[in-house]
């Protein structure tokens, strides 16, 4: 659904943060230099997105990180400086790993709850549109049958309550990439 998604975000010329499974990055490069070339941000979602991954030691866990690291810049020469653990789960461990490999952990404020199975876009669009507020970052997933769809869906609720999208960059005021 990738394609499809960045088709969306470039018909409004949205700039959005994907945070990449490495694996998928080894599969999928000329889109993860897609997005690059289109202006969105790549960022770290561990090598592997493994179920176990919060349960994992720090040894593990910056194996994953850094191993994700290592295919992002192989395929657009940049370093991310941002990372979302798998499930939005955190702990000490994670936390000290996160801070060891030198990057910066991102979580979301609204969760839109798109890969649950029973979903209808209309209840997620309402969902996503009830807990909008200034400074939201809004959890999507691009794997989801009709993630382009959703996205639209989205894009015009969230636009017709008023708010606009900015870079996570912009927002936080952040650098995204190691220099």
């Amino acid at each position: 659904m990738t394609p499809k998604v960045l088709e969306v975000l470039g018909r409004y010329n949205i700039k959005a943060t994907f945070f990449l499974v490495g694996e998928k990055v080894d599969r999928y490069p000329e889109l993860v230099r897609q997005m690059v070339q289109e202006g969105h941000i790549v960022a770290n979602h561990t090598f592997s997105h493994k179920g176990v991954f919060p349960l994992s030691s720090r040894r593990v866990v910056e194996q994953e990180i850094l191993a994700c690291s290592r295919s992002i810049k192989a395929v657009v020469g940049l370093s991310p400086l941002l990372f979302r653990p798998p499930f939005g789960v955190t702990n000490p461990i994670i936390g000290k790993a996160v801070d060891h490999c030198g990057l910066r952990a991102i979580g979301w404020s609204v969760r839109s709850l798109d890969t649950v199975a029973k979903s209808e876009r209309e209840d997620v669009c309402r969902r996503v549109e009830a807990k909008l507020h200034p400074g939201a970052i809004i959890l999507l997933h691009d794997r989801c049958a009709k993630s382009d769809e959703l996205l639209e869906s989205i894009i015009r609720v969230t636009l017709k309550s008023g708010y606009k999208f900015i870079a996570l960059s912009d927002m936080l005021k952040i650098d995204v990439y190691e220099d």
